[in-house]
C-alpha cells in the first residue's frame, strides 16, 4: 500500500487513518465514533456540541474525500463516525457499552441495507450524500433505541 495522504482534509475524511483499513473501512470508522463516545462519556450538551462539530467536519472531510478519491470512496468513513455518534447519542446511560454495542449494530444494519429514507441520500451524488444517508442511518438507529427505550420503561 502507497503511503496514505496525510493533509488535513484526508485525515478527518479517513477518520485518521480508519478507511484505508483494506476490509470494513466504514466499520473501522464506525468503531472509532463508538470507542470515543465510550471513552469521553459526554454529556448531553457536550454530546450535541460534538454532533454539531463532527457534521461540520463531516461535510468538509465528505469533500475533501471525493475530491481526492473520486465519488463515494471506502476510504471516506468520517461519514460512518457521524451516523453511529449520533446513533449512540440515542443509548440511556444506563445500558452502558452494551448499549453503545446495540447503538453500533443497529447503525451498520442501517448503513449496510439502506432502506427508506436512507436510499434516497445514497442516490444523491455529492459530499452531501455521502454525508447524509449515514446521518439519515444515525437517526433510524437512535430512533430504535428510544423506542426500546420507552418499551422497556414502560415494563
Amino acid at each position: 500500500m502507497k503511503n496514505p495522504d496525510l493533509s488535513a482534509g484526508t485525515l478527518i475524511a479517513s477518520v485518521f487513518g480508519a478507511g484505508y483499513i483494506p476490509v470494513a473501512p466504514g466499520t473501522a470508522g464506525s468503531l472509532v465514533s463508538a470507542g470515543l463516545f465510550i471513552a469521553l462519556r459526554p454529556t448531553a450538551v457536550i454530546t450535541w456540541i460534538l454532533c454539531f462539530g463532527f457534521v461540520v467536519l463531516g461535510y468538509w472531510g465528505c469533500r475533501a474525500g471525493r475530491n481526492k478519491w473520486g465519488e463515494d470512496p471506502s476510504k471516506v468513513v468520517i461519514d460512518e463516525f457521524v451516523g453511529c455518534w449520533i446513533s449512540c447519542m440515542a443509548v440511556p446511560a444506563v445500558w452502558g457499552i452494551a448499549g453503545i454495542g446495540a447503538a453500533f449494530v443497529l447503525f451498520r444494519i442501517f448503513d449496510i441495507f439502506k432502506p427508506w429514507p436512507v436510499s434516497v441520500f445514497d442516490r444523491m451524488k455529492s459530499a452531501a450524500g455521502i454525508l447524509l444517508d449515514d446521518v439519515a442511518a444515525g437517526i433510524m438507529a437512535a430512533l430504535v433505541l428510544l423506542l426500546g427505550s420507552v418499551i422497556h420503561g414502560a415494563l
